[in-house]
């Protein structure tokens, strides 16, 4: 019974098993089969490439509500309110994350330290 490998890459799991980090480090963020006996026994990938998929899948799952939403303003069935663009700069400004001045100061080093 052939399976087919849903990945551009695999290894073998003795491979995986003596170092997964270094494993998922040479994939370059692709996912990747590990065969056991030659057979798929599962697949791989790095946290960054799970967060891109997982966005993409909120981003799939979201759609239709939002186009919904858009679609019930446009018709009027829900209200709207105008905004400017300088009415959003204008806001923007005013709403300012604080930071500490320990925080500035580590800031200021780092950016010190690199210029030299």
């Amino acid at each position: 019974m052939m399976e087919e490998i849903l990945t551009s890459t695999s290894m073998g799991i003795s491979e995986f098993k003596q170092n997964p980090n270094a494993a998922v480090k040479d994939a370059h963020d692709l996912p990747f089969a590990v065969l056991t006996n030659n057979r798929p026994s599962f697949y791989v990938m790095s946290p960054r490439m799970f967060d891109y998929l997982t966005e993409k899948l909120w981003d799939a799952q979201m759609a239709p509500t939002i186009l919904a939403e858009i679609k019930a303003h446009e018709d009027g069935s829900e209200p709207s309110i105008r905004v400017s663009l300088e009415e959003l700069r204008r806001e923007s400004r005013l709403v300012r994350p604080r930071i500490s001045a320990k925080r500035k100061k580590s800031v200021a080093q780092t950016r010190s330290k690199r210029s030299t």
